[in-house]
Order: structure tokens, then C-alpha cells, then sequence
């Protein structure tokens, strides 16, 4: 990068929920590598993907993997996709049933009623691919139920294949999914977060479909090697600079931040603040690496392509393209 582009300063409004590793833009501004990032926090996720397309009002946000690929794929070019992923999380610990349910592993849910908040959303993907891949069910062989998860009148954001939404069957506007699962109407919720209801005290009324999460996510990453990707980060068309020199300085920056996080964690590591803490985290370490949210497409390409086998055999795109048609390559 010549130094006249590096000393130019580059002022970006920057839509996001906040995640630890992005440290200091907690304050607001940050500046670095000729990029100015002025922070928006916009909570819950799904109003920062709302925002974005409807209105493209950030020149960098953070956006939904499944609504970006889809929304790609029909044409939607307003941003472009940087292989800088904000939010990783594995999924088997979305799934919820009633306490009392005998529900405990994925296998049981063929011929069941799940509730999801959107059909199309990252996690849900996630989720049926896992059942379809680890424990043999068809996502056709599960009544799917979308609507608000403990607040009503959630609706997709993207409209849905003519054929999928023959299949769903969204809930009144009033209601919840996790009303309709203590009521009976439903045997299990997918919920991306944990919800009030397993977070109250004295027993609760829900618990997690798989009783030690944990331990069957582990599994899963030990079989697949796989570390569910959620979010990416977006960049908007037309900021008159050049893309591939901006996404460079983005992930710069965000590195540098990413890698000041990492030396809070070691010192943390080290410390007797918390009992055990040093074992989870060399634990963490040891099983996925010093770095597992590293950026980059070639460090990514497994666990995009499989989200990709994923939303295109679940019909919600209709080819699979190829990672540097939705992604600015960073690893030139």
C-alpha cells in the first residue's frame, strides 16, 4: 500500500453489536491504518440487518451470513462481503424443549414442531444442517413454526422460495414461540440467544434439548472441525476508494484490536481471579487453535462452503457460488 493512500484518513460509520475483541471501539471513534470507525451499537442483530437493507445506512456493518448469500444471489449489490466474521457460535445449544420433555438428542425432533424466528436466519440454517448431516433427519420431515421467540410479531426479513414457504407456518402476531412451547403447541424452539425463561432461577421451565451442549459441541468440532460462522462484516459500494486497499485496512485494524484482546486473555489466563480459568481457556486453545476467529477466506473456506452445501440443499439459494464472488479477498 503506497503512503499517500495510507495517510489519508477514511471515516466509516460502523454498525454493530459489541464483542470484546473489538476493545477500544467501545469508545466511539477509533482511528488507525487510515481508517476512521465511527461505532454505532445497534442491538438486537437482526435490526442492524433490517437497517442495511432497507435503507443501507452504514458504510460497514455487520449483516447476517444467510441473508447476505441469499440476498446476493438475487441481485442485491448495495455492499460487499469482507471474510471478517464477528459472530461464531455453535448451535446445538439453541435448541430448547419443555423441562419435563424426554426429548434429548436431534434424531428425536422427525415428526416434531419447532419453532424458529425466521426460516432463512444463519443460525436456523445451522441448525438443520446439523440434523440433516449428524443425526439423519430431513428439515421436510420437521413442522417449522417462525415467529417472535419471547416478543410477538417477528416476521422474515427475505422473502422465502415459493417453495419453502408452502412448508412454514408463522404464528399469530400475538403469540410466542416459547409460549406455544410451554403450552404444547410446540415440542422445541431454536432461539439464537438464551432466553429468560432458561435463565430464571428455582427450576426452570425450559431446559436445552441436548442436556450436556457442552460436550456434543465439542464432538462436533472435534468430527467436523467446523466453528459455526454467523455475521460477517459488509462494506457499502461507492465510497469513491478503492475496495480491496479499504477491507485491507479494515482487517489491519481490526486485528490490532483482536490481538490486544488476546494479550488481555493471557494475562487473565495467568491470573487466580477466577478458579479454573486457565484450564478452559487452554483447553479452548488446545482443541482450536490461538486464534479461532482469524480472518481471511482461505482460513474460512471449510466452514463457508459447508453453510453454503447447506443453504443451497436446503433450497434457500440456488447455486452455490464461489467464496471470492461474495467476499473481498484478503489474503493477497
Amino acid at each position: 500500500m503506497n503512503e499517500d493512500k495510507e495517510a489519508t484518513v477514511l471515516t466509516l460509520e460502523f454498525a454493530s453489536i459489541y464483542y470484546p475483541y473489538f476493545g477500544k471501539l467501545l469508545d466511539g471513534r477509533y482511528t488507525s491504518n487510515g481508517i476512521e470507525l465511527v461505532w454505532h451499537y445497534v442491538t438486537p442483530p437482526d435490526a442492524i440487518f433490517r437497517q442495511v437493507i432497507e435503507s443501507a445506512p452504514y458504510d460497514l456493518a455487520e449483516m447476517s451470513l444467510s441473508a447476505y448469500t441469499m440476498l446476493r444471489e438475487r441481485g442485491w449489490d448495495r455492499y460487499i462481503g469482507l471474510p471478517i466474521f464477528t459472530s461464531r457460535r455453535f448451535r446445538h445449544s439453541a435448541l430448547f424443549v419443555k423441562a419435563e420433555s424426554d426429548i434429548v438428542s436431534g434424531e428425536q425432533l422427525r415428526g416434531k414442531r419447532v419453532g424458529l424466528p425466521e426460516y432463512h436466519m444463519t443460525a436456523a440454517v445451522w441448525v438443520r444442517g446439523i440434523l440433516r448431516e449428524d443425526f439423519g433427519v430431513d428439515p421436510r420431515e420437521i413442522q417449522w413454526f417462525t415467529g417472535g421467540a419471547e416478543r410477538p410479531g417477528r416476521v422474515e426479513r427475505i422473502e422465502l422460495p415459493a417453495e419453502i414457504a408452502a412448508r412454514i407456518h408463522p404464528i399469530g402476531q400475538n403469540e410466542t414461540l416459547f409460549s406455544m412451547l410451554l403450552d404444547g403447541r410446540l415440542d422445541a424452539v431454536m432461539c439464537a440467544h438464551k432466553p429468560q425463561l432458561a435463565r430464571k432461577s428455582g427450576g426452570s421451565l425450559i431446559r436445552y434439548l441436548f442436556p450436556d451442549c457442552k460436550e456434543v459441541e465439542k464432538k462436533y468440532y472435534l468430527r467436523h472441525r467446523i466453528f459455526p460462522i454467523m455475521h460477517t462484516l459488509v462494506l457499502k459500494r461507492g465510497l469513491q476508494a478503492d475496495e480491496k486497499d479499504i477491507a485491507s485496512r479494515i482487517h489491519r485494524l481490526l486485528q490490532n484490536l483482536k490481538e490486544d484482546f488476546y494479550k488481555k486473555v493471557a494475562i487473565v489466563r495467568n491470573s487466580s481471579v477466577f478458579p479454573w480459568i486457565n484450564e478452559y481457556i487452554d483447553e479452548i486453545a488446545e482443541m482450536m487453535g490461538e486464534d479461532p476467529w482469524a480472518h481471511g477466506i482461505s482460513k474460512n473456506a471449510q466452514v463457508l462452503n459447508k453453510f453454503l452445501d447447506y443453504s443451497y440443499s436446503q433450497g434457500l439459494i440456488q447455486k452455490k457460488p464461489g467464496l471470492e464472488e461474495l467476499f473481498i479477498d484478503l489474503d493477497d
